[in-house]
C-alpha cells in the first residue's frame, strides 16, 4: 500500500469509525480461527511438523503447523499453510475458514485487490458458510479503501456502492455494521457526484469555449443521470433545491433542440444549483 493510499484512507475512515486498525492487529483481533483446533491431530506433534518444508508436509502435519504459526504470529508462514491446506483439505467448511482467514489477511495487510478475489471466490464456491455476512462486509472495505486512491475511477465506487446495497438488501440483521455501511455509502454517494458534476462543468466549459453543441448534449446526459441516480442521496443539498433541478431539468428537455444557447443557460444554472452556489 502506497503512503498516498495510506494517508487518503486514514481521512476517509475519520467517517468510518472502527473498520480499520493497524495491519497484522486487525487480522489478530479480528480472525484468529478457533477452526483450526477441529481438525487438528493431537497425535501430531507441530513442533516435529515444521521440521519439514511446508508444501512436503500432509494434510495433518500442515494443521499442526497453521496452530503453530498463528500462536507464533508468524503470517508469512500462516499464509503458506493456509495455501497448502485449500491444496489438500476435502472438507468444506475447513476450506472455507482457511479462504477466509487468508482474504482477511489480505486485507488487513492493504493487499486490497488480492483480498477483493479471495473473498469474492468464497462467497462464490461456500454460500453456505457461517461467514458469510462478515466476508460480504469485508469485501465491502476491501473495495472501499480502494475509493481513496485517486488512481481508480469511479467503477470501483460504483461497484462498492452496489455491494452496500446488495448487503443491506440481504442481511436483515445488520446493526454491528449499519454506521460504519452508511458512512461508506454516504461517501461513495458524494465521490460519485462530485465526478459528474465535474465532468458535466467541463463539457459546459467546452462549448463555452469552442461552441460545441455535442459538448452540450454530454453535459445533459450527465445532468440526467446525477438525477436520476445521485441527487436524492445528496444530503447537502436541500428538498427545495432538489425540486428546483427536477422542474428545471423538465423545461430543458421542452427546449427546441437547436436553441444551444437557451440549453446552455439553463444547464449553468443546474450546474450552480448542483454546486451550491444558487437557489
Amino acid at each position: 500500500m502506497t503512503m498516498k493510499k495510506i494517508f487518503l484512507c486514514g481521512l476517509v475512515l475519520v467517517f468510518v469509525p472502527g473498520c480499520f486498525k493497524k495491519p497484522y492487529e486487525t487480522y489478530k483481533t479480528i480472525y484468529k480461527t478457533g477452526g483450526a483446533q477441529l481438525y487438528a491431530d493431537k497425535a501430531v506433534d507441530p513442533l516435529q511438523a515444521i521440521r519439514k518444508n511446508i508444501k512436503n508436509m500432509n494434510i495433518q502435519e500442515v494443521r499442526a503447523a497453521r496452530i503453530y504459526y498463528e500462536e507464533q504470529g508468524d503470517v508469512e508462514l500462516i499464509e503458506k499453510t493456509l495455501t497448502h491446506i485449500l491444496k489438500l483439505s476435502d472438507n468444506y467448511q475447513e476450506k472455507a475458514d482457511c479462504l477466509y482467514e487468508y482474504a482477511t489477511i489480505q486485507l488487513s495487510l492493504g493487499r486490497l485487490e488480492k483480498a477483493r478475489e479471495l473473498y469474492e471466490k468464497l462467497l462464490r464456491e461456500y454460500p453456505g458458510v457461517a461467514s458469510k455476512k462478515e466476508a460480504s462486509y469485508r469485501l465491502i472495505l476491501a473495495h472501499y479503501w480502494d475509493c481513496c486512491d485517486a488512481e481508480h475511477d469511479q467503477e470501483l465506487t460504483e461497484k462498492t456502492l452496489k455491494l452496500v446495497q446488495e448487503f443491506n438488501k440481504e442481511f436483515s440483521d445488520r446493526a454491528v455494521y449499519a454506521e460504519s455501511l452508511e458512512a461508506i455509502e454516504d461517501y461513495c454517494y458524494k465521490v460519485l457526484f462530485e465526478a459528474e458534476l465535474l465532468r458535466m462543468n467541463f463539457y459546459l466549459s467546452k462549448y463555452e469555449v469552442f461552441q460545441d453543441n455535442d459538448s452540450l448534449i454530454s453535459a445533459a446526459m450527465r445532468l440526467a443521470y446525477i438525477l436520476e441516480k445521485l441527487l436524492e442521496a445528496q444530503k447537502r443539498l436541500s428538498s427545495e433545491t432538489k425540486d428546483a433541478l427536477v422542474e428545471l431539468y423538465a423545461h430543458l428537455r421542452e427546449v427546441d433542440p437547436e436553441k444551444y444557447s437557451e440549453k446552455y443557460t439553463l444547464l449553468m444554472k443546474a450546474a450552480a444549483l448542483l454546486a451550491g452556489n444558487a437557489s
